[in-house]
């Protein structure tokens, strides 16, 4: 008994309640190492490059690019004040192809191909600004259904019985054609090959400037077409003998080819096809047959998402535009949500942070 009154019982307390952790966020801050400052792609971009950004000069974006840019995309660029694309591997492999293509040879073709939304348009525009810079003849198609589906005018043709003419989607493409290679055009100093006569007093003479042929579709959109016809047939005679090398540039569809000095680019996208046929985006569902075996033999070049060096550098070129005003948008945890929610998807990724 004395020792219970000298020594009481100790006083059992109850185990701590399990708090819940209290998350640790760790900051990447943007990268040094964000940019390339190499602007010229024929020269400077390589696989050490691969995932950084470059800027397009505002001279080149106004002279290639005033249209083949999606709209959204474009909206950004002009909210940032610039206008920039990441190095990625669709376009370095399609680079490096093109490097050592054979032009004496009939033109090699690549598709690029992927999931809606995962760069397939920006790889081209990548390409396009390489292609123009190692003084390529660009024919450049930057939407193609746009002529099947939302075309200005309709027209029958006069010249090919049975078929129609879109003249004024003609026209512009003219326009568009004229600003790409204006500086090129002048350089090479191409001339037709043939007399054409579009009426009695309007006549285009052999040996004439490959820039006059233009005009005239531009000025008279009734010729427009035909115009259209005639350049590419010129272009074809060109390259074949070795004068210029051409590059058929087409976001959606290949529609022109030429026999040698040439190379085609295009992609395949399900937004290309009708309502009820995008359940795949692989080529051979989209081409169908009859466009399976027009582009046979190609080089199929996949556009993957984003892996995780691409989508640090995407998160990293928004916090450093400030684009992305949530405090833990940079952090570890952040930047995992930001990966999940897009799927590293691009255009998802875009899209998840505007609001943030």
């Amino acid at each position: 008994m004395l020792a219970q009154r000298l020594f009481p019982p100790s006083r059992v307390l109850p185990p701590p309640r399990a708090q819940a952790a209290t998350p640790r966020y760790h900051p990447y801050p943007p990268r040094d190492n964000l940019r390339t400052f190499t602007s010229r792609p024929q020269v400077q971009h390589t696989a050490e490059q691969h995932g950084l950004w470059y800027t397009l000069r505002p001279s080149v974006v106004q002279q290639l690019f005033q249209y083949g840019i999606p709209k959204q995309y474009m909206t950004q660029c002009r909210t940032f004040a610039e206008t920039c694309l990441m190095v990625r591997q669709p376009a370095l492999t399609l680079m490096d192809y093109i490097r050592r293509s054979d032009l004496s040879l009939p033109p090699n073709k690549f598709l690029l191909y992927g999931r809606n939304g995962c760069g397939k348009t920006l790889s081209l525009i990548h390409t396009t600004h390489f292609l123009a810079d190692a003084g390529w003849l660009l024919i450049h198609l930057p939407w193609a259904p746009r002529w099947r589906r939302n075309f200005k005018e309709v027209t029958p043709s006069s010249t090919i019985e049975g078929q129609y003419n879109h003249p004024l989607d003609a026209v512009m493409w003219l326009q568009h054609f004229k600003t790409q290679n204006a500086d090129l055009l002048k350089s090479l100093q191409l001339v037709t090959q043939e007399r054409y006569t579009w009426s009695r007093r309007e006549i285009t003479e052999p040996d004439a400037p490959l820039g006059e042929l233009v005009d005239v579709g531009i000025s008279r959109a009734r010729y427009s077409t035909d115009c259209v016809l005639a350049l590419t047939s010129e272009l074809k005679r060109h390259a074949t003998e070795g004068r210029c090398k051409v590059a058929v540039v087409v976001d959606g569809i290949n529609t022109f080819y030429s026999p040698k000095n040439g190379v085609v680019v295009g992609s395949v996208d399900t937004l290309a096809n009708e309502g009820q046929r995008r359940e795949s985006h692989l080529p051979r569902y989209l081409l169908r047959k009859q466009g399976w075996e027009a582009l046979d033999p190609f080089v199929p070049i996949p556009v993957e998402d984003y892996n995780d060096l691409e989508m640090r550098s995407a998160i990293d070129y928004y916090l450093d535009r400030h684009w992305l005003q949530n405090p833990q948008a940079g952090s570890d945890i952040g930047r995992r949500e930001l990966a999940a929610l897009s799927a590293h998807n691009p255009y998802l990724l875009m899209h998840v942070c505007r609001p943030l």
